[in-house]
Order: structure tokens, then C-alpha cells, then sequence
């Protein structure tokens, strides 16, 4: 059952993420001297990180009631959009980064987005009774944060196709000057991949260890590793491992690095959505199981 307290929210902030990215996109495509003013992006972006923390908290208080933060995909999804935010106005904050909140802002949208169909429509509480309360959050932590410094690479990635693009054409330069350097956008795409594959690697060594120490309670069963999320899982790992150590052989470099990026987003993406997939198979061929719905 829906629950209004939560989807409420996350629509409104849903709409000023979407009316930040209008505005920033607006104000890069004007001359530096008639740019319209910052201050309504940030307090857009503002307004999404107090309603993206006013529901994390009363989630964790009131519908949860533990200590527990994420106990949904709707909590992980609200998790990263209060991250997400600031880390934007951060960038925002700095002149050769303002660029690319264009780049991270539909992003965000999408998150928030997701989390409004998560609440409204495909709500299902994780399965945390199997595993110590500790280990989950750690696991889930991971997992959640570690997609902030995928979408920040990938939107690094997305925004030095772009600068790189506009130069080879030597078209639209004025949109190319307030945004980085090809060299800078570069380290960060890497800088960014390696936080999000460090926080990878110790969801999946995490989630390996939950999930042969309960075989039988999990909802991927005996046969998990022939499961699309483990393979999904296991291959952003590669994309990522790829990224992140090919650089020093000069193998992965510029618009190499960029597309990996984007790639290793995509593939992270898909595993969360498998996730959600699986566990309403899993529920759809148990018509007996009681139906687990949201407190209120």
C-alpha cells in the first residue's frame, strides 16, 4: 500500500531536480556576462536534499522503528539522492565543475524517480531477518553508496564525450569554456571509479558471504551464481577493475575511459533492477507467503 508520507515528498523533490536541471542547462547556454542567477538552482537542490533526509529519517523512526536505515530499495534510492545533492551543489560551487551537474542532475532525477515507483508501486521490504543486523547495513551501505562515485564517473564520463565532441567540431566552444578540461574530467572519471569500485568489491565479498551462509533462506536459492544479478554484479566489477588498472598501461584513456564509465553505471543500474525483478518472481510463485506490506 502506498504510503503518502514518503511518496509525497519524494515527487516534490522528483519535480525541483528536474527544474534544477532546466535552469542549469538554461544558464550554460547563456553568455558568461547574462548568466541568470545560481541562487534558485541551490535552493532547488537544497529542498531536495531536506525532503530526501526529512523521509530518510522518518522512515527509519517511524515506519521502521530500528536502527536499521535501509530495509527497502526505497530507502537505498533515498540514501543516494541525500548524497547525490549536495555532492552537486558542491559542484556547482566550483567553476570548472559547474558543467557537470548537467550531466548529474538527470541522474538524481532518475534516482528520485525510481523511488517514487519503488514506494508507490513495487514496495517490497528486504529479507533481513536471515542475516545479523551489522552485517546488512554494512552490505547495504556499500551497496548504496558505492553507486554515488559510479554516477558521478559516469556523468564525468557523459560530460567529457560532450567537451571533447564540441572541441573535435568546433562548434558551440562558448558551452565548452565553463566546463572542464579534458585532463581534469579524466581524473575524476577515475577518481570517481575507484570509490565506487572499492565500495563494489566489498559489497560483492559481502553479499558472497550472506549469501552461501544461507543458501536456503535466500531468494536466488542453491543455483545463485547462475543468477542474472550475481552475473550482472560480477561484470560491472570487470568494467570497473578495468577502468580503474588500465590506465597505467595506456590502454584506457580518454573517451575509452569515459564509454567504460557509462557502461559500468548502465551495468550497476541493471543489477538493482534485477534485484527488484528476482525478489517479485520469487514472491509471484509463492501465492501462500503472506504478503508483506509498509507499516504506517
Amino acid at each position: 500500500m502506498p504510503e503518502p508520507a514518503t511518496s509525497i515528498p519524494l515527487i516534490l523533490a522528483t519535480l525541483a531536480s528536474g527544474l534544477a536541471f532546466v535552469l542549469t542547462a538554461n544558464r550554460l547556454r547563456m553568455p558568461e556576462d547574462q548568466r541568470a542567477r545560481i541562487w534558485p538552482i541551490h535552493l532547488l537542490l537544497g529542498g531536495t536534499t531536506i525532503l530526501c533526509l526529512a523521509v530518510f529519517v522518518y522512515r527509519v523512526a517511524v515506519v521502521h522503528k530500528a536502527w536499521v536505515p535501509v530495509q527497502a530499495h526505497v530507502d537505498g534510492l533515498l540514501l543516494i539522492g541525500l548524497l547525490l545533492a549536495p555532492a552537486i551543489i558542491y559542484m556547482q560551487t566550483r567553476p570548472k565543475l559547474f558543467g557537470l551537474s548537467l550531466f548529474a542532475l538527470p541522474l538524481l532525477s532518475l534516482i528520485l524517480a525510481w523511488g517514487v515507483c519503488a514506494t508507490l508501486w513495487t514496495y517490497r521490504p528486504f529479507n533481513l531477518d536471515t542475516f545479523a543486523p551489522a552485517w546488512t547495513v554494512f552490505h547495504l551501505g556499500v551497496t548504496y553508496v558505492g553507486l554515488l562515485g559510479c554516477g558521478i564517473g559516469a556523468a564525468g564520463g557523459a560530460m567529457y564525450l560532450f567537451v571533447q565532441g564540441r572541441l573535435k567540431a568546433k562548434a558551440g566552444l562558448g558551452q565548452v569554456n565553463p566546463m572542464a578540461s579534458l585532463e581534469t574530467l579524466e581524473t575524476l572519471i577515475i577518481r570517481a571509479a575507484t570509490l565506487g569500485f572499492v565500495l563494489l568489491t566489498l559489497s560483492l565479498i559481502s553479499g558472497l558471504v550472506m549469501v552461501t551462509q544461507s543458501v536456503e533462506t535466500t531468494s536466488l536459492g542453491d543455483a545463485w551464481w547462475q543468477s542474472p544479478k550475481v552475473w550482472l554484479a560480477a561484470l560491472s566489477w570487470v568494467v570497473y577493475a578495468v577502468l580503474i588498472n588500465g590506465r597505467s598501461f595506456s590502454r584506457v584513456r580518454g573517451n575509452r575511459a569515459a564509454w567504460l564509465a557509462i557502461a559500468g553505471l548502465v551495468l550497476v543500474l541493471a543489477t538493482y533492477g534485477a534485484v527488484e525483478a528476482i525478489d517479485r518472481t520469487q514472491a509471484d510463485r509463492s501465492p501462500d507467503a503472506p504478503q508483506v506490506q509498509e507499516a504506517h
